[in-house]
């Protein structure tokens, strides 16, 4: 007797562990299956876009393959960036609709587990894959758009030279360079057309010449040696003596808008760059106050229809506009990463509910209605809050429909 006691209290103990066990053993199968996909998905996608990509910057850019290698490491956070919420949406398909058609998910219900144990480690990740997503995001449209910018610059002379060996011109719209042939660094009979803004320009013509970057002054120096300069009928001869001359890359507004552009800022520098545009506007309204005001009470009529309160307006909208960006940047970032768990949320009980061993049709099923609607939704918000006809937290629409629709087909699928 007292051995068959020990006997069935070591059966039940064994039994009670075992039962114990299940849950986390499943736990850790379906982590691992969906960690699997992503992983191979997401390399196949990332490898996909970043050759995409260097195929775009190489022609936009007339670069070579030794610029093409520099431009990869910035590259490889915006493939992330695109590939991640698609990749998390194909992973849960894949590793569900699997797991449905082969009748795991409901071995696990006769075990008298809940279907909530599968679906678990599937939320886990697709709500880690957001937070890692919100990072990239503001990875590449701050540290990989101005590294990209950088290599790209640091190269103007490498790419200009290309282009004259292939082509014998080079044409862009700061400049445009004409020549008989190149000789290593040396440029045979070379002709500059300088583009300085209002329509004039400045024409340089030389035995020879070379050019060099100057990345600090976003420019390219053009040393000519033996040549004759054409300045709107201004005519100066370089006889015998090197010249140098400064070809401008981008005019000083345009360097102004770009470093200035809320979509390349870091979102740390957010907050501080709000309060300055906030200063900004305050001195634009008082100084408008004080103009319109004066011109008032000293009869200006003329002075309050003249051009310049058009070009004043004008530059208030533009702040206006710029304030109104920086408060959505956040917005967009964290919706954007956030897109993982909305997809996901669609995904899993999709997947379930159709058991289909073809995953390629469980993802068209789930990303057709996604197209459909994430996106016109995520786009109608942006750009309202950019526009400020809607408050910055718009761009979640696009998040909240999918994430409730979501949600309610899970909750849905796990009673059913």
């Amino acid at each position: 007797d007292s051995i068959n006691k020990s006997l069935l209290h070591f059966h039940s103990t064994a039994s009670q562990r075992i039962a114990a066990l299940f849950p986390k053993l499943i736990t850790r199968y379906v982590a691992w299956e969906l960690l699997k996909v992503f992983i191979v998905s997401s390399s196949a996608f990332v490898l996909l876009m970043i050759l995409v990509g260097v195929a775009d910057k190489a022609r936009d850019h007339g670069i070579g393959p030794d610029i093409v290698v520099q431009l990869i490491p910035f590259l490889v956070p915006e493939a992330l960036m695109f590939a991640v919420p698609a990749t998390c949406l194909f992973s849960v398909c894949v590793v569900f609709g699997r797991m449905a058609h082969d009748n795991e998910i409901t071995a696990v219900e006769s075990m008298g587990l809940p279907k909530s144990i599968v679906v678990g480690p599937a939320i886990v990740m697709a709500f880690m894959l957001s937070l890692f997503a919100v990072w990239l995001n503001d990875i590449s449209y701050a540290w990989s758009h101005w590294g990209v910018e950088r290599v790209v610059l640091e190269s103007t002379d490498k790419i200009v030279y290309s282009v004259l060996q292939k082509e014998g011109s080079f044409k862009s719209d700061q400049f445009s360079i004409e020549v008989d042939g190149v000789q290593g660094h040396k440029l045979i009979q070379p002709t500059v057309i300088i583009n300085s803004g209002n329509d004039s320009s400045f024409t340089m013509t030389a035995s020879s010449g070379s050019l060099v970057v100057n990345p600090e002054r976003h420019s390219l120096q053009f040393t000519l040696d033996h040549g004759l300069i054409d300045n709107e009928g201004s005519f100066k001869l370089v006889d015998g003596e090197m010249s140098q001359y400064e070809i401008p890359l981008k005019s000083p507004d345009d360097l102004a808008k770009a470093t200035g552009n809320p979509s390349h800022l870091y979102l740390s520098q957010i907050n501080d760059e709000i309060e300055i545009q906030e200063i900004r506007l305050n001195a634009l309204r008082a100084d408008l106050a004080i103009d319109a005001l004066g011109q008032w009470m000293t009869g200006d009529f003329v002075g309050l229809t003249h051009g310049q309160w058009e070009r004043n307006a004008k530059e208030f909208e533009e702040q206006e506009y710029r304030y109104s960006r920086l408060h959505v940047v956040p917005h967009r970032r964290w919706a954007n990463g956030f897109s993982c768990l909305a997809f996901a949320l669609i995904g899993i009980p999709v997947a379930m509910r159709l058991k289909a061993g073809n995953y390629a049709t469980t993802f068209g099923v789930c990303f057709l209605p996604i197209l459909l609607l994430y996106y016109p939704l995520f786009m109608y918000g942006l750009n309202g809050a950019k526009m400020g006809t809607l408050p910055p937290y718009s761009a979640w629409l696009g998040n909240v429909a999918c994430g409730l629709i979501g949600v309610v087909l899970l909750v849905r699928e796990l009673r059913r």
